[in-house]
Order: C-alpha cells, then sequence, then structure tokens
C-alpha cells in the first residue's frame, strides 16, 4: 500500500467529531431518547450514530438493554478522552465568549494592609479609570482569608504554596526579601553583629505571631543554617508600628526589603548580616479557577498581574 492510500485510510478512520460529542451525551444522560433531547435529535437518529461509531471503531463501546445502557472497558476508556475533548472545546468557547464581553460588574479583593495603602492603592484607580464598568471592593487586611467562603474574587497575599484549595489558582509576582535592621544609634550602642549569636544582644521586635513561637531562621554564605529562639519586646501585626519602633531605637527586626526600603536609602535604618540570608515571602495573586472567570474579574487579575511587580521593583530604586 502506498503512503498515499495510508494517509487515505488513516483519514476515512478519524471519528466525526460530532459522534465524539453525542458519545459523550449517551453516557452522561444514560439513554440515547434523553441524549438525542439535548442534541436536538430523533432516538433513533442517535442511536444511528453510535452505531455507525462502534462500526469505524470496531469495538463495542456500550452494552445495551431494554433498561439502562452500560459502557463496556473499552467504552469507559474512550470516554475519557471524549469527555476531554469536550471540555476543551467548551473552554475554548469560554474564551472567545470572555474575550469579547465586555468587563462590568463588581470585583472583590483582599490583600495586605499596607499593600492596599501604597502599592495597590494607585493600580486600582488606573485600574477602574481603563474599566469604568467595573466596581471594585477592596478589603485591607492581614489575616488569611478564605476566598470562598467569604465572598472575594481575588487575594493578594504573601504565602507558600501549595494552596489547601485545588478549586484556587496561585500567579506569582515576585519575592519579597526580609532583612535584619535597626536604627544606627542603636548599633552604635549595642555593636554591629558580625555572627548571628551576637544578636541575642538586641531587644528585638517582630510581627505577630499567633503560636507566641519566635525564631529568626539564617541561611549563610557556604549554605549552613541556623535558627535563633527571640522573644520580642514588641510584637505586632503592623509593620509601620515595627518600622517606627526600629527608626526610634527600639530593637532589631528581619523586615520586608520593600517596606524599609526608604529607610535604607536614606541611612535611617541599617541593614546587618547582609552575607545570611533569612527565609523570603512569595508574593501572588490568588483567584478561583482560572474558567469560568468573568471578564471584569479576569480582566483585573490580568492588570495588577502586570503592575505590581514593577511597581514594587520601583519602590526599592
Amino acid at each position: 500500500m502506498s503512503n498515499n492510500d495510508q494517509r487515505r485510510r488513516r483519514k476515512s478512520q478519524r471519528p466525526d467529531l460530532n459522534d465524539l460529542y453525542l458519545f459523550t451525551l449517551v453516557v452522561e444522560q444514560r439513554s440515547f431518547t434523553a441524549a438525542g433531547r439535548v442534541a436536538g435529535l430523533t432516538t433513533s437518529r442517535v442511536s444511528r450514530r453510535i452505531a455507525a461509531l462502534e462500526e469505524r471503531l470496531g469495538v463495542r463501546l456500550l452494552h445495551r438493554s431494554t433498561r439502562k445502557l452500560n459502557l463496556t472497558p473499552v467504552g469507559a476508556r474512550y470516554y475519557e478522552h471524549c469527555r476531554a475533548m469536550v471540555s476543551e472545546a467548551e473552554a475554548a468557547a469560554e474564551v472567545v465568549e470572555q474575550i469579547q464581553a465586555r468587563p462590568r460588574g463588581r470585583v472583590r479583593v483582599t490583600c495586605p494592609t499596607l499593600m492596599a495603602q501604597s502599592t495597590l492603592a494607585p493600580i486600582v484607580v488606573e485600574f477602574m479609570r481603563v474599566y469604568p464598568e467595573v466596581q471594585v471592593t477592596v478589603a485591607a487586611t492581614d489575616r488569611l482569608v478564605d476566598l470562598i467562603d467569604e465572598g472575594f474574587d481575588v487575594a493578594i497575599r504573601f504565602r507558600a504554596l501549595p494552596l489547601g484549595d485545588s478549586t484556587l489558582v496561585a500567579r506569582a509576582l515576585g519575592e519579597s526579601r526580609n532583612l535584619m535592621v535597626a536604627a544606627p544609634a542603636l548599633l552604635d550602642a549595642v555593636g554591629r553583629p558580625q555572627s548571628v549569636p551576637e544578636l541575642a544582644r538586641f531587644r528585638a521586635l517582630a510581627k505577630t505571631r499567633h503560636e507566641n513561637l519566635y525564631a529568626w531562621q539564617f541561611t549563610g554564605p557556604e549554605g549552613e543554617a541556623i535558627e535563633l529562639p527571640f522573644q520580642p519586646t514588641l510584637d505586632s501585626d503592623d509593620w509601620l508600628i515595627l518600622k517606627q519602633a526600629a527608626l526610634a531605637g527600639l530593637g532589631i527586626v528581619a523586615m520586608p526589603e520593600d517596606i524599609c526600603a526608604p529607610e535604607l536609602a536614606t541611612g535611617r535604618l541599617e541593614a546587618v548580616l547582609t552575607d545570611w540570608t533569612l527565609p523570603s515571602a512569595a508574593l501572588h495573586i490568588v483567584y478561583a479557577s482560572r474558567r469560568g472567570l468573568i471578564p471584569a474579574v479576569r480582566s483585573f487579575v490580568d492588570f495588577v498581574a502586570e503592575r505590581l511587580p514593577l511597581l514594587r521593583t520601583a519602590d526599592l530604586r
């Protein structure tokens, strides 16, 4: 058989995609009659199409009886692929519909308080200018919000992966480096630490931990790890309070670089032990599965994902 004949034979054996859709309907509706109603075809027409599909494949896909239909073993495996094909076709149609749709309605967003007050604020303003028919609700909170139960569309969070809920998607926006910082006057008085254990000489400031277990975790230039437990003289869930305390010389603190960058640039705060690294925090924008996102939410996610990393980088310069 020539190559052309082989190609023609393979082409003639390819099933009609409409037949795969009909087969999926029959399986999910559990009858030819119900599948016909969904597809707008007669029962006999559906039955003939499935029979022709089986004949082309040379296998039995369904066990038929007067009361019910059952998948054969090969039919069950074939159905998995047909279902995937139908799902992808539905997703493709949804993409076109949502791209053509005009963003409108309300988007409910939650993010850390300090980010809402600074970095996110100009992005939201710009977004609403570009999409005047979209309303935005921003809930500024440092607690972990349950998007589904509390009715939020989007969360912007420094968090670790994986997500506990498989219906959520986390889109990485970058990382925030933590630095050990203190006021120069405090370092002049106590001495600039040359090793991690020397930090024990300082009063400590820290972000509140509900389990009341505090420890700095460092990785050295050679990859060595050191954990130094401490008890803070001041803890708070507000970074601005901690920064003001550090500026006043009340203690030393591990703080995200993007929060203390202006003070580091002007010399009001000083970083110590810069050869040692603290755990970084990954910034993510979290939302429900991308399939099914309304155009307003999809537009907001893309808008923030494009602009937020650029603004945060500019703040560090």
